[in-house]
């Protein structure tokens, strides 16, 4: 299955989590493209006919960003919003993505008790808005990946396993 990874994330080289997931995706798998839109549009004047043409390439789009104030980086929702046109994306004439799976992943500050029973809500939860948008464009929705407390003293123990969950979910 052809995979493109929309790589959303406003620092990648100062990115412990989201620089090693890549770094190992290039040598473990490097028929997958990962497509960082920071690097494409610093400037954020997104060429929508590149960015959709690129798209129809791929059989899986997997959106990987750090998790900020519970959200996605602003970048990657002005690409979605540029991107997914309707007539394009969905509509009358938008099925350009229909059957193409989706698949979210993100590492968080945040330690995992944070997302699991509180107040704030579980990752699932809230990742529904990617879920509802997967669904929206009639995309088939495969679920997340997660590294949660990025910021731990534990981080590099607990990495090297979520990096192969990661590969995993990426190739799966």
């Amino acid at each position: 299955m052809k995979t493109i990874i929309i790589l959303a994330h406003p620092n990648i080289e100062q990115s412990h989590i989201n620089k090693s997931w890549i770094e190992a995706l290039a040598k473990n798998n490097p028929e997958v493209h990962v497509h960082n839109i920071y690097k494409a549009y610093p400037d954020w004047n997104i060429d929508v006919a590149s960015e959709q043409a690129l798209l129809l390439g791929y059989d899986r789009v997997i959106f990987q960003y750090p998790f900020q104030w519970y959200n996605m980086p602003p970048l990657l929702k002005k690409w979605l919003d540029d991107v997914f046109l309707q007539g394009w994306a969905y509509g009358n004439g938008g099925e350009n993505l229909q059957g193409k799976e989706f698949g979210v992943v993100i590492s968080t500050a945040g330690i995992d008790e944070v997302y699991t029973g509180s107040v704030f809500g579980n990752i699932s939860e809230l990742l529904k808005p990617m879920e509802s948008t997967a669904k929206f464009v009639r995309a088939k929705y495969i679920s997340h990946h997660v590294f949660h407390g990025a910021y731990t003293p534990d981080v590099n123990d607990r990495l090297p396993k979520n990096i192969e969950e990661y590969l995993k979910f990426i190739t799966k």
